[in-house]
């Protein structure tokens, strides 16, 4: 990817986090980016197919992340929480790519949301892997991976709607609360969960 296309991507994926996909114009990305229309389109093919780099990117880092993880030689229950951590860090340092992708999968045809689809199963796999091989080791509780998987990464995914930088929370001490919350649950006498840190 050349530097102008690099800049053309960031700053679509601003138009489209503040204004949303259907309301941006490629207009509005050539403007943002300083290049006349037509000459935009030495770059890109179009907007559905910035969309598509978009997520094939934010899927592409997510996926490497959780490989890493899952690859490493510690107890079940430790890479669980750290990929956690790095699911909740994936989104507070891509924020506009991640809202992105969470709120504009719709807009893609039905073959380009198959490919996205299929990466994001790739990686909802891994961390039910991840879970069932926690499940064997009797590190976590015998439930169900899948849907397990899909409770943890859904309450993950909703910070994007209300995560602030400038929160008063930094994403480290929300990964411990997080933690806390999924490992412990919310019941009175729960043992505090012996955490990894906010930069592990």
């Amino acid at each position: 990817m050349s530097n102008k296309q690099a800049e053309i991507m960031q700053a679509a994926i601003s138009l489209f986090q503040q204004k949303g996909y259907h309301a941006t114009s490629m207009q509005d990305i050539a403007d943002a980016v300083g290049l006349q229309k037509g000459s935009l389109y030495h770059y890109i093919s179009g907007k559905e197919d910035l969309l598509v780099v978009i997520m094939h990117d934010a899927l592409g880092q997510y996926n490497a992340r959780l490989a890493a993880v899952k690859g490493l030689d510690l107890p079940v229950r430790q890479r669980l929480e750290m990929a956690v951590r790095h699911h909740l860090q994936g989104i507070a340092e891509n924020l506009g790519m991640l809202t992105i992708f969470l709120r504009e999968s719709y807009a893609l045809r039905p073959e380009q949301q198959e490919q996205i689809t299929r990466e994001s199963d790739r990686y909802n796999r891994m961390f039910e892997e991840l879970f069932a091989e926690g499940v064997a080791s009797g590190e976590v509780r015998a439930l169900d991976p899948k849907l397990a998987t899909r409770t943890v990464l859904g309450a993950c995914n909703w910070i994007y709607r209300w995560y602030r930088p400038d929160g008063r929370m930094t994403i480290g001490e929300m990964g411990d609360f997080f933690i806390d919350l999924l490992f412990n649950g919310i019941a009175a006498g729960a043992p505090a969960l012996p955490h990894l840190g906010p930069n592990s």
